[in-house]
């Protein structure tokens, strides 16, 4: 979750109540499942009416991993509206979430991720870190260690092309007539659920489009060789889905 300006996540929650069932001692050593659990609903319905607030709502927080504050930084300076606190607040979210081997996960606990770490990596350079910090040099070398940009997610590198660090000619596209696609007809957009509609659509456009902003800098350092930064890769079988989009 995105901290606030100041480094906090936000408005403090209501005071926590200790609830009486939380020092429950009524239940024999003998009770039965049904005991116990009757005993951790009621608990739980304690301390839930606890955190509620005096007007009748809950306040709790919302996670994701550190993708959502990074692309909320690029697309900031894509649009030219990125400023110096939300830009602050963001990048001291995105370092406290790095793990000791310099990457980020996309899940807590999670192992380190590729395109998650890249995207990470740009908003801090975004943000003013120097490549040759400790932190952002582990991160490269990671980055580097796995394929580079080249091996990232195609969602990472779209987000790259918009500034210039990918060509848009090496990424798979969509055209925007997809929608005009009846529902009898395989792939059309209502055979994806709500949610990758709202990505699809609107990324047939971009890709259309094809958009670039000055880039603020290289990101050389993310390249297996920044010479060629998107060497070839084999074909995989024509009929399987990676083909398929491989060829489009």
């Amino acid at each position: 979750m995105t901290a606030t300006t100041d480094g906090s996540t936000g408005a403090a929650l209501p005071p926590r109540v200790t609830a009486a069932s939380e020092n429950d001692t009524d239940i024999p050593e003998a009770a039965g499942v049904p005991d116990i659990a009757a005993r951790a609903v009621r608990r739980a319905t304690d301390f839930l009416l606890s955190r509620q607030d005096d007007q009748g709502w809950w306040k709790g927080d919302l996670e994701t991993n550190v993708t959502m504050d990074a692309e909320d930084l690029l697309l900031r300076q894509f649009l030219g509206i990125r400023d110096e606190d939300t830009t602050r607040a963001a990048a001291l979210f995105i370092r406290g979430e790095q793990r000791e081997d310099g990457t980020w996960a996309t899940f807590h606990g999670g192992p380190g991720e590729l395109s998650t770490t890249i995207e990470a990596y740009v908003a801090l350079r975004l943000a003013g870190d120097p490549p040759d910090a400790p932190h952002m040099a582990k991160a490269s070398a990671w980055v580097r260690e796995q394929g580079g940009i080249a091996a990232s997610r195609v969602f990472t590198r779209i987000w790259l092309a918009l500034f210039g660090w990918w060509r848009w000619e090496d990424l798979p596209e969509l055209p925007p007539e997809l929608i005009w696609f009846p529902s009898w007809v395989p792939l059309n957009i209502y055979d994806f659920g709500c949610w990758a509609r709202q990505t699809i659509v609107p990324l047939t456009i971009v890709s259309a489009k094809r958009p670039v902003r000055p880039a603020p800098f290289p990101l050389d350092e993310l390249h297996t060789d920044p010479r060629h930064p998107n060497p070839p890769r084999p074909l995989a079988p024509p009929l399987s889905w990676d083909g398929a989009f491989q060829r489009l």
